[in-house]
């Protein structure tokens, strides 16, 4: 029979123990499933719980399921979610004007924590047709649409968009009269003749001067085939009366030599790449857009 001393030592333990367990909150929402990646729930002691994917591949690619880490300390938190960077390579070289040939981060959730996550390369060509930037169209807006840029294993399906004031230069490849990926696009969905992908829009429109004079015209074989893609709705499925042929539209001559002139907005979205296209109104720019991952 237990004495009356080993009772309460028994007791006292056991209620320091249940103590400590209704002291730890840390888990309180831990897999608590949520909407918004990088939202925040208030824990005990200024620590939060977010909201985020569990796997870094589903973050990499801005898809897949959503829900509560454990609660943490703000000293804890490497970087607040929606930040951006980019970090150039490390040595010196030709290419160094390409942003491509360096490394672009966005701070997403993984496993409750905020973290760089490195991003993909997507590069599409868009039209400018006046002095107005590059309008997008904010993924939130639209968050039941996507489009695969890349064509890549795990790639990004959830960026910005161009509004129709800057349209996508496109060429229906399977000719179904569709834009389907980032493969009837110009950019790094794009394959070229040796089957490898582009590095960027102007490398993919480059395969389309077949004369080699350095601009893509109706002296160039394959000029009857680039459209305009103007997505009005922004959902990302074109529609025929969304896709125009250039010469209907009044474009003469689109440059492949480009300049670089590296301009970005306060989502990551990056204009980098550029040259000059002469329609009926005067002078426009190609611009090669580097989306963010959302």
């Amino acid at each position: 029979m237990k004495t009356p001393r080993i009772i309460l030592s028994l007791s006292l333990s056991l209620l320091s123990g249940l103590l400590l367990a209704a002291c730890d909150t840390s888990h309180k929402y831990e897999g608590r499933a949520c909407e918004l990646s990088g939202e925040t729930l208030s824990c005990d002691d200024s620590m939060v719980s977010y909201c985020g994917y569990m796997d870094y591949g589903d973050a990499q690619a801005g898809y897949g399921e959503l829900s509560h880490g454990p609660c943490i300390a703000p000293e804890e938190v490497e970087c607040e979610p929606g930040e951006s960077k980019h970090e150039g390579p490390t040595s010196s070289g030709e290419d160094d004007e390409d942003l491509c040939q360096g490394v672009d981060y966005r701070c997403k959730v993984v496993g409750g924590e905020p973290m760089w996550v490195e991003q993909f390369c997507d590069t599409p060509l868009v039209l400018r047709f006046d002095q107005r930037p590059v309008e997008m169209i904010a993924q939130e807006s639209t968050p039941a649409a996507t489009f695969d840029i890349s064509m890549r294993a795990n790639s990004c399906i959830s960026t910005d968009w161009p509004t129709a004031a800057t349209p996508w230069l496109v060429v229906d490849l399977d000719g179904n009269g569709s834009i389907d990926g980032g493969n009837e696009l110009f950019g790094s969905g794009s394959r070229l003749a040796d089957g490898r992908h582009a590095e960027h829009g102007f490398a993919a429109l480059a395969e389309f001067d077949s004369n080699a004079d350095g601009s893509v015209d109706a002296s160039d074989a394959r000029f009857g085939e680039l459209m305009l893609w103007r997505d009005w709705d922004a959902d990302r499925r074109s529609t025929p009366a969304e896709l125009e042929p250039l010469a209907d539209s009044g474009i003469e001559r689109l440059a492949v030599d480009y300049w670089v002139e590296t301009k970005c907005d306060e989502r990551g979205n990056c204009g980098v790449q550029r040259a000059a296209f002469e329609f009926a109104g005067g002078v426009g720019e190609i611009v090669d857009i580097y989306l963010s991952c959302q």
